[in-house]
């Protein structure tokens, strides 16, 4: 048991072991990962390291749950009613993976409350919901006369999660994977060490067949060796663009069937006929949560010149107005960034703005009297132009550029411009305007006085956002290959 900041417990289950094929096992290796509080930069725990002998067990489980074992072969209703006692199993740990998610990774507690407590069982569901009305097999006919269409599933299965919502991510890889006949192993970033513990501690008591599920927290080298273990058949990865890129090259060699979800630099363009009062509560979503590090956070904030200072004025109240502090803390609205390399870069993103001749409106730096932790203030940068780097490339923390344009013509040229299309936003009264817009911008998602995706929807993005869908129908197609049956007593058609 380690004891937290603020009187705080947090008992976490098996932390001498790892969670292998089904089974609670002893590492391979003696190295030990410390597990850092972002709020205070102490040691929470040390737990287990993960080596490249523990990811071959994982995979060689699934290999043989796969290939010899019940699970692909259960009925669909089988395996949802073993799922559900793995989704209630989470549900009920939700209040101590939240404390432990808030103490390594230093969300605060009303964005845990939100994903562990809304989002998560609201994905869960989605994924049951779309299993159970997906057919498997399907009769068609044409030229070619009768055939049956089917679904099957890819086998071992790699899904790479990040660390800005676990929970949720659960739901939008790890069920529909499962529920298609898949075999998981499930990759964890070490930065939610803590959270994989009870992770696997719910698929423990759920008692998935054996091999059917491992969950492993593991760095930079044993992720590389798992992508690119040859007993894997397929990979979906969510993090950023360069890590996913070399994803897809370790995949390609074997042809293996491999989704990405990757970065974003979205725009939120606000229309001149939506007042600020009404703005502010619908936009802000789009930018606070977990300290901007969201890959659908509305980064570049596209304005009428008219509208600029009126604008960046309220949004400069707000971000000085926001109490920052430990992730723990209640009663704190703004915590750290989760980890050290994150506030390094967005110093460095917000030197190089300044270089390029952009303004800072507020925030830029680490707060005062915050000496420990990896805190860095909400900013707002001004003046830029979408050529400059800060307009460009995703930060993935909490530094939004302003940028001005002429007319609504004017802002979807400036919201297309750019290598990403993940989800874009726009804040208006006029609908049809909207949707014109809408069709216009070449990203997967977009939402109108509203942020990110649309939960039970497909989600996904455009050029360098990523390849393939999650969620909805066409999410749950991505988990199975499509086989032809043409079994007739006529023989060969074109005889």
């Amino acid at each position: 048991m380690t004891v937290l900041q603020q009187g705080l417990d947090l008992s976490i289950p098996h932390p001498g072991e790892l969670f292998i094929g089904g089974q609670w096992q002893a590492p391979a290796t003696d190295e030990r990962l410390t597990v850092l509080n972002p709020s205070t930069e102490k040691v929470v725990a040390e737990m287990p390291d993960v080596a490249a002998a523990d990811i071959d067990k994982a995979v060689a489980a699934a290999r043989r749950a796969f290939d010899d074992g019940p699970w692909s072969t259960l009925t669909m209703a089988q395996r949802v009613s073993a799922l559900r006692r793995f989704t209630d199993a989470l549900l009920k740990r939700t209040p101590q993976i939240g404390l432990a998610w808030g103490a390594e990774c230093g969300p605060t507690a009303a964005y845990r409350d939100a994903i562990n407590n809304i989002v998560a069982p609201t994905v869960f569901e989605d994924a049951f919901a779309t299993a159970e009305s997906v057919p498997l097999s399907e009769e068609r006919t044409g030229f070619a006369g009768p055939v049956t269409v089917v679904r099957e599933p890819y086998g071992v299965v790699v899904t790479v999660l990040t660390y800005n919502g676990p929970l949720a991510y659960l739901g939008m890889k790890v069920l529909p994977a499962l529920l298609s006949g898949n075999v998981v192993v499930l990759k964890l970033p070490v930065e939610t060490r803590l959270v994989a513990q009870y992770i696997a501690e719910a698929a423990a008591e759920a008692e998935l067949p054996p091999g059917v599920l491992s969950v492993l927290a593991a760095g930079t080298e044993p992720s590389r060796h798992l992508v690119a273990h040859p007993g894997t058949d397929m990979v979906s990865f969510t993090g950023g663009t360069t890590v996913g890129t070399e994803i897809l090259r370790s995949t390609a060699g074997r042809i293996a069937r491999t989704t990405v979800e990757l970065g974003g630099k979205s725009a939120g363009i606000i229309a001149d006929d939506i007042a600020l009062d009404e703005l502010l509560p619908v936009l802000l979503p789009g930018l606070l949560p977990f300290q901007g590090q969201v890959c659908v956070a509305l980064s570049r904030l596209l304005v009428s010149r008219s509208r600029h200072d009126e604008i960046v004025s309220a949004l400069t109240g707000v971000f000085t107005s926001l109490k920052i502090g430990d992730a723990l803390d209640p009663s704190t609205d703004f915590g750290p960034v989760a980890v050290s390399r994150t506030r390094d870069r967005c110093e460095q993103f917000v030197a190089g703005a300044v270089a390029e001749g952009a303004s800072i409106a507020c925030g830029g730096k680490r707060p005062a009297g915050l000496d420990r932790g990896w805190y860095f203030e909400p900013t707002l940068v001004t003046g830029v132009h979408n050529s400059m780097t800060i307009a460009q490339e995703e930060v993935f923390g909490p530094v939004f550029a302003v940028l001005t344009y002429d007319d609504i013509d004017d802002a979807v040229r400036i919201a297309n411009d750019s290598k990403y299309g993940l989800t874009a936003a726009m804040f208006t009264h006029d609908n049809e305007l909207a949707r014109s817009v809408g069709h216009r911008l070449r990203v997967g998602s977009f939402t109108v006085n509203s942020t990110g995706g649309v939960l039970g929807q497909p989600f996904g993005g455009y050029k360098m956002s990523g390849i393939g869908r999650e969620m909805g129908l066409e999410g749950f197609h991505e988990w199975t290959e499509t086989k032809v049956l043409k079994i007739t007593a006529e023989g060969n058609y074109l005889a």
